[in-house]
């Protein structure tokens, strides 16, 4: 079993770029960027195709890359090019990149240098190309399938961990601690938000399957986590298959789903939780209507196609500018509140809010409200913790008592699923890694005097989950068992 993923960047590797050689572009229908770039690539001596057999060579002076892609995004960011798509940019861009490539060479050689080979003029594009849409020097270990964290302590000092747990030494992702900042910065402001000195802490998607979180200026040295999601197109008989869950449990919460319990996934960092969640998403009918509420877009669904979810509504919050309109809001700011106002009048048969780290919180009362069946993701420490943990998010907003989030947690969150990584043992090798899995489902009634009332459904038993109970509401779940069974 191997779960499809998601391909949001091209294949550099085979991607059609231009005619690399040193005489004019024959493959590119729009006009270089300036005459005097022209005239250079028109003048330069024909230089004799690299072998098709050549091995990819990658390039390593990153000042280049970096000059030539800013060259670049200000001659793309000119242009007004209305109704391009992605592709459309991406082959207006390695034009662009022949041209610059001309101008850098030109002064490369009226300094003495020798000409670049064919195999380094390549090179060259693909990196000023993964820059410019993917992510430059990060992009090998986000391609890199065996990686799940990345860890960033400077541009030199940077952990990876491997599927399995091992941390090892990676290659410098940048030049100096000012090039990673000023990197970071170039891609933020691709997706409209703000990593400067004024703005040093920054959340976003690095591509449909990776989170970043950095922090700048404020600290020694930058310092970042990036999170690798690996499994982006998954069901809950994938997890079965990759020990998660057994398949009993799995046909429960796929019930669960269907029958549009309200459902929170808890565990903690790492665990698994985004993973879970959509594996529980992918139990969804594809013609329900989904509106994805995320303070940073993370679960990327809209990748996997129409057949998997054909009303999908992807929303995610906006920062806003610096600048305050009259009520002294952020100008063109876009709360997780705003959207879950908006949601109610888009005909949705059910709304999810990602995961839940504090204002979320209110969110996914209003989505639970509505009794459609709202699925989040939360950090606690077990499943009898999720409801302190809800009510202490809450009470950290303001804008709910204490009493009121209480209840909230008690009459709409249906099940908490806990997810944690377990210690295991190989018994043929004696080695010990760290697997995941559910180890806990517990539900949620209103208990005496205002508390939460919770029921543990599935527990461990001799290392194994098993069903200990089922819930009041069972009967609401059996028409979907039965349609399993059928």
């Amino acid at each position: 079993m191997t779960p499809q993923q998601p391909q949001d960047l091209p294949d550099f590797e085979s991607l059609a770029l231009v005619d690399l050689e040193d005489s004019p572009l024959s493959t590119a229908p729009l006009a270089p960027l300036t005459r005097q770039a022209t005239a250079q690539r028109d003048a330069a001596p024909a230089v004799d195709p690299a072998p098709s057999s050549a091995p990819t060579t990658r390039f390593t002076d990153w000042s280049i890359i970096t000059n030539i892609r800013a060259d670049v995004a200000n001659a793309l960011a000119e242009e007004v090019m209305p109704g391009s798509d992605v592709e459309d940019q991406r082959a207006r861009a390695a034009s662009l990149i022949g041209a610059f490539i001309d101008d850098e060479e030109s002064r490369r050689l009226d300094s003495g240098l020798v000409q670049w080979t064919n195999a380094e003029r390549r090179a060259i594009t693909q990196a000023v190309l993964e820059s410019l849409f993917g992510f430059g020097r990060l992009q090998p270990l986000l391609d890199d399938p065996t990686i799940e964290n990345i860890e960033i302590y400077g541009y030199d000092d940077v952990l990876i961990q491997r599927t399995g747990n091992a941390f090892e030494q990676a290659d410098p992702i940048a030049e100096s601690d000012a090039d990673l900042l000023s990197t970071l910065s170039f891609y933020a402001a691709q997706q409209s938000k703000s990593f400067d000195p004024a703005h040093p802490r920054l959340h976003m998607s690095l591509g449909p399957t990776a989170r970043l979180y950095v922090t700048g200026w404020v600290v020694p040295r930058p310092i970042a986590t990036i999170r690798v999601h690996r499994l982006v197109d998954v069901t809950l008989n994938d997890l079965v298959d990759l020990d998660l869950m057994p398949a009993e449990l799995a046909r429960f919460l796929r019930a669960a789903v269907r029958a549009k319990k309200s459902i929170m996934v808890a565990g903690a960092q790492g665990a698994g939780k985004t993973t879970l969640l959509r594996g529980l998403i992918n139990e969804i009918d594809a013609w329900e209507k989904l509106a994805i509420l995320e303070s940073v877009a993370e679960l990327h669904l809209e990748q996997l196609g129409k057949d998997r979810h054909r009303r999908l509504v992807p929303l995610e919050a906006v920062p806003g500018s610096d600048e305050k309109d009259a009520n002294g809001r952020p100008i063109g700011e876009i709360t997780m509140d705003d959207w879950a106002r908006d949601t109610f009048r888009m005909n949705l048969d059910r709304m999810i809010v990602g995961e839940i780290l504090g204002p979320e919180v209110i969110a996914m009362f209003e989505a639970m409200q509505t009794g459609a069946g709202s699925l989040s993701t939360i950090h606690a420490k077990s499943s009898a913790a999720v409801p302190e943990r809800v009510v202490t998010l809450a009470r950290k907003d303001g804008r709910v008592t204490e009493d009121f989030a209480r209840r909230q947690v008690a009459e709409n969150i249906d099940l908490a699923v806990y997810v944690d990584l377990v210690k295991t043992r190989n018994p043929w090798t004696g080695e010990s890694s760290l697997t995941r899995r559910i180890t806990d489902v517990t539900s949620y009634t209103p208990g005496e005097g205002g508390l939460v009332a919770s029921t543990q459904l599935w527990g461990l038993q001799d290392g194994q989950i098993i069903s200990k109970m089922s819930p009041e509401w069972m009967d609401d779940l059996r028409p979907y068992l039965d349609e399993e069974a059928a």
